[in-house]
């Protein structure tokens, strides 16, 4: 038979038989499977999930396998950031029957809540009305399948609650109805918006979680473990090193736990000892906005070279210092009581709010009891006292952060209005022992002092920002308890009218160029330039009391109502701008202190203060003063400054002169400015006259002198002027760095 005959045949057979045609079709099946099913399959898995969230849904390719479907590439929310991606997602066919487990490799979560970019919102509303704390256990959960997810990460960001939250790995299983695990790594998260070292922020090197699941939703609460954590609420302590656990207390069988302990244990700055514990047992709310339980925070003696790394500089020797602290708390709902302790010892410090000196070996004591109410935003310290030395001080007080606004007049403004009430107490020492509690670095001046007697004080305070016409500052120091057997040679001699010499710094001459040089001069009997009080004009007296201290003859040396009007205006002002400082405090600060602004300084000031009150009369005081306070650069005492600036003795300064020197106190180097002119500006003018108006309503200029004052012009003696007007001015810039002189009346009378 021909070949082209038998292969018509064989065609044929092949043709004609069905077995082959079904193997055909088979294998056409098996061949389309994978990429028909998958894309069906893919398609409807999507369509689905973009129809539930409310956000497009994308697969880049889908592949069917026996009994299950893989999506890679899958992309949810495209045109919100993403919101979700996953580089694998398997879902085995029985997932539509609540079983097996759906698996997603390398999900990457990026969340934004609130604000621009929200890309959340909108899919939490079409959940709105779940329950957003933990479940419990009502009804049969719907059969869902588990889920298994590897490699994944978070990026989330709530803007409403400046909340920010990376999550570099996360494993997670989720075995529904059963149980669920989520161990995640590289944890960091930061509250508030400035992006900077100065937001509280926490993270971990891993954090564990475990529970158990009604369906997929969790029953109770869990139990959390977390490794070389750290938490940083300030900028210069953060707590690290945190290790520990919370474990729920075991319940009746068959009930979700309601409680959990918890133990923990870290460290400060890096340090790799552990340096703190805390321990307790908390029962939350169904709803996580209230705890109650009770908590115990314990920091074990250690040395500061423990945290040597974070410490401020101004710490000194820290191995020589040691802290011990603990507090114990307990929580109801929303409120917190607390009790505490804080012994320190062996510290030395040199930081120019202090002293210019080292402060070396403090040892301190602070114990407290108070309570925190979160929903008020109120702190209450119903108990504090300090020990220092021999030296107790008693507090007790709140704080109250009432909702408002409060707007300073710099512009700033505070999102809540404060409301304070403080009372301090110190109760009765000898005085000998207090001064000798002070260490000697903060209170040089004082040293040669000799006292008897008995110290007390009681203090109160009360500010509300929504109200400071309302503010009250006073109480009771009983400084006059003691009494002074001995003063230091330099302090005696004010009193004797001897001569005391003073060194002080002067900016350099002109044309300013040069360094800040010392300058001595004598203030006394001994000086050529010392003009006794009886040969002050009277004029100088009243005008600078006017501007000054007006009340310098009635007081003992400060008085409580320019402490609250001081208070009141740097409140208003939001910043310390104001002082209130009497005549006889300026004068101990430029003859036996220095104007550094310590504490040191101060607390020397006061008690200068109250001695020489007492043993100087009022004339005393005030030569002293004028003979000692500087009246323009390179300028110190009023014989010099009344021959600089208008050619005459002191004795022979007019009214409107006196209101010149009155009003260039307290930046007569700034002021200069006004002989460098060789004029007032017009806002000078008026601020003199109103000085003048001021000094006649307080019956300091008769009515005569005051029409001749107002009606008369202020002229410079020039002849020891040797620059030009330009030349004086570059000087008076050079040496000062305070703002220009004011341009308007409102503006001068403010200074």
């Amino acid at each position: 038979m021909p070949p082209i005959v038998r292969s018509s045949r064989f065609l044929k057979t092949i043709l004609l038989d069905r077995r082959v045609w079904a193997l055909s079709i088979a294998a056409g099946v098996v061949a389309t499977y994978p990429l028909a099913l998958g894309a069906l399959g893919g398609h409807l898995v999507t369509s689905k999930v973009a129809a539930k969230l409310g956000v497009s849904v994308e697969a880049q390719r889908a592949r069917a396998g026996w009994g299950v479907l893989r999506l890679y590439g899958v992309v949810v929310g495209k045109d919100q950031g993403p919101i979700l991606t996953v580089d694998r997602l398997e879902i085995p066919f029985s997932a539509m029957w609540g079983r097996g487990a759906v698996e997603a490799d390398g999900p990457a979560a990026n969340l934004v809540r609130g604000g621009r970019g929200d890309n959340i919102s909108a899919i939490l509303g079409r959940f709105h009305g779940a329950s957003t704390g933990p479940a419990t256990v009502k009804a049969s959960p719907p059969s869902l399948p588990s889920l298994i997810v590897r490699g994944g990460s978070l990026q989330l960001t709530d803007n409403r609650k400046g909340l920010s939250v990376t999550v570099g790995l996360v494993d997670a299983s989720w075995e529904t109805g059963r149980r669920y695990q989520i161990d995640a790594r590289q944890v960091s998260g930061r509250f508030g918006a400035h992006g900077t070292e100065i937001d509280p922020a926490f993270g971990a090197e891993s954090l564990s979680l475990q529970g158990s699941l009604a369906g997929l939703r969790p029953v109770g609460w869990p139990e959390a473990s977390v490794r070389e954590g750290y938490v940083r609420l300030l900028a210069t302590l953060p707590l690290t090193g945190i290790s520990g656990a919370v474990r729920p207390v075991a319940a009746a069988k068959g009930a979700p736990a309601r409680a959990f302990d918890l133990f923990f244990s870290g460290s400060y700055g890096g340090a790799k000892r552990a340096l703190w514990t805390a321990t307790g047992q908390l029962r939350p709310s169904v709803d996580s906005r209230a705890v109650d339980g009770t908590l115990s925070l314990r920091a074990e003696r250690f040395s500061l070279d423990k945290i040597a790394e974070i410490l401020p500089p101004y710490i000194l020797e820290p191995a020589n210092t040691e802290i011990d602290a603990a507090i114990e708390a307990k929580l109801e709902g929303r409120r917190v009581s607390f009790s505490g302790k804080l012994d320190v010892s062996g510290l030395s410090l040199l930081h120019e709010r202090l002293a210019s000196e080292p402060v070396n070996d403090l040892s301190f004591g602070v114990h407290v009891d108070g309570a925190v109410d979160v929903d008020k935003r109120l702190l209450v310290i119903n108990q504090a006292e300090g020990r220092f030395g021999s030296l107790a001080v008693e507090l007790a007080g709140s704080l109250e952060l009432v909702q408002g606004t409060y707007r300073f007049k710099n512009g700033r403004e505070l999102r809540y209005l404060p409301k304070l009430e403080a009372q301090i107490r110190v109760p009765r020492i000898a005085c000998a022992k207090l001064l000798a509690s002070i260490p000697g670095p903060i209170v040089p001046h004082l040293d040669g002092f000799v006292l008897q007697g008995f110290f007390e004080a009681d203090l109160h305070t009360k500010i509300d920002l929504a109200n400071l016409d309302a503010l009250d500052l006073g109480g009771k120091v009983g400084i006059n308890g003691c009494q002074v057997l001995k003063a230091p040679a330099e302090v005696a001699a004010l009193a004797k009218s001897e001569s005391v010499v003073q060194t002080v710094d002067v900016p350099p001459e002109p044309p300013g160029n040069g360094n800040t040089g010392v300058m001595t001069f004598i203030v006394g009997p001994d000086s050529p330039d010392f003009v006794p009080f009886a040969k002050i004009s009277p004029h100088l007296i009243n005008a600078i009391m006017t501007t000054e201290d007006s009340g310098f003859f009635k007081h003992r040396g400060w008085v409580s109502a320019a402490f609250k009007t001081a208070l009141r205006r740097n409140i208003e002002n939001g910043g310390a701008r104001l002082g209130a400082s009497s005549i006889t405090m300026q004068m101990v600060k430029n003859l036996l202190l220095s104007k550094e602004k310590t504490l040191s300084r101060k607390l020397q000031e006061l008690f200068l203060v109250w001695y020489l009150e007492q043993v100087l009369p009022k004339e005393r005081i005030l030569e002293l003063y004028l003979n000692a306070i500087e009246f323009g650069p390179r300028l110190y005492g009023i014989g010099p400054a009344a021959q600089h600036y208008f050619g005459k003795a002191a004795s022979d300064i007019t009214p409107i002169e006196a209101a010149f020197f009155s009003s260039i106190l307290p930046s007569p180097k700034r002021r200069y400015v006004h002989y460098c002119h060789g004029a007032l500006s017009p806002a000078w003018e008026k601020y003199l006259r109103r000085i003048l108006t001021r000094m006649y309503e307080r019956s300091r200029l008769t009515e005569e002198e005051y029409a001749a004052s107002m009606a008369s012009t202020l002229s410079f003696d020039r002849s020891e002027m040797t620059l030009t007007e330009k030349q004086c001015l570059d000087w008076v810039r050079r040496i000062t760095t305070a703002k220009p002189e004011p341009e308007t009346e409102a503006d001068a009378d403010s200074q």
